[in-house]
């Protein structure tokens, strides 16, 4: 299975190279479509760490506002990203947890981490310079 993994990654390479277009009907820009936006991956991440609360959620992604957030989980919901668990309790207890499909980004987004880190002071250092401006 391993060795599938590496041939299937391998002839991905090979295939992005010889790429000359990638539009909306590119797979990377379809994934990047769903889940790369400012608040989807802070919230993916977080439930990385385990089931989370509403209010869990909202201490943890700073600067997300409730509406934003509430939105947001319900887009990852429709996507099959997470899971809803409500509990009939009073007040009624709501709880998100990843799916198999939200659990499959671990090991890219852990990747992306490494690289964040392993970069972080030229990261800072741009986005520093770029911050309220236009990154284009």
């Amino acid at each position: 299975m391993e060795v599938e993994k590496k041939i299937k990654k391998i002839s991905y390479l090979e295939s992005l190279n010889s790429r000359t277009v990638f539009d909306e009907n590119c797979i990377i820009q379809v994934s990047f479509a769903l889940i790369a936006d400012k608040w989807t991956l802070l919230i993916l991440t977080t439930l990385m760490q385990g089931t989370k609360r509403n209010s869990d959620l909202q201490k943890q992604v700073i600067g997300i506002s409730p509406k934003m957030l509430s939105q947001t989980l319900k887009t990852l919901l429709k996507y099959g990203m997470i899971s809803r668990k409500v509990y009939p309790e009073v007040p009624p207890r709501v709880e998100y947890t990843l799916t198999e499909f939200g659990k499959s980004l671990v090991e890219p987004l852990s990747s992306f981490y490494n690289w964040s880190v392993d970069w972080e002071d030229r990261l800072r250092t741009i986005y520093k310079k770029t911050k309220g401006k236009n990154k284009l």
